[in-house]
């Protein structure tokens, strides 16, 4: 499978696996769905996907409470989870993977400066749900970020489900 790109690697689990998968995206506007889109076929596990820039949006639209964003921060672990969890429970998927950071020039601060990224990714699993997050302090300009995150969304994507499920190893 190592020859696959990371969005094949992905259709080709969620095919035979018969999951299925949304995003929830916020500094990287789309490019996570856009990148698993891309496959053809695609259409047989993508459900969509929901860019929430704004903290009212990913409460309206996600369910992520604005209390949780003004005590976390709208960029942290805790959001990221929401979204992730959110996203899959709107769209009613199997998987839901979500962004929230800082692509940058600006915007950074001393405690989340530009590039900082968390990620997230939920499986809603027989056996209980499942969950897998990721911090990412990323060091180019924001198109190279945008591109850096979305590349490791969909590495968390492929890590989640082959190591909650050891049939999906090759």
């Amino acid at each position: 499978m190592d020859e696959l790109k990371l969005e094949e690697q992905i259709g080709k689990i969620l095919r035979h696996k018969g999951l299925s998968i949304a995003t929830a995206e916020s500094c990287t506007v789309g490019s996570i769905c856009a990148q698993i889109g891309r496959v053809a076929g695609a259409s047989d596990y993508l459900q969509g996907g929901i860019i929430a820039y704004q903290a009212e949006l990913k409460d309206e639209l996600l369910g992520v409470p604005l209390s949780l964003i003004e005590k976390h921060h709208v960029v942290s672990r805790e959001v990221a989870e929401a979204m992730a969890l959110g996203v899959s429970e709107r769209l009613h998927t199997d998987i839901g993977i979500a962004s929230t950071g800082i692509a940058g020039p600006t915007g950074g601060d001393s405690i989340r400066p530009v590039g900082t990224v968390w990620l997230a990714a939920v499986w809603h699993h027989p056996e209980g749900d499942r969950l897998r997050c990721k911090q990412l302090h990323l060091m180019g300009n924001r198109t190279e970020n945008i591109a850096k995150a979305a590349e490791e969304a969909l590495y968390l994507v492929i890590d989640l489900l082959q190591s909650t499920d050891p049939s999906t190893e090759q």
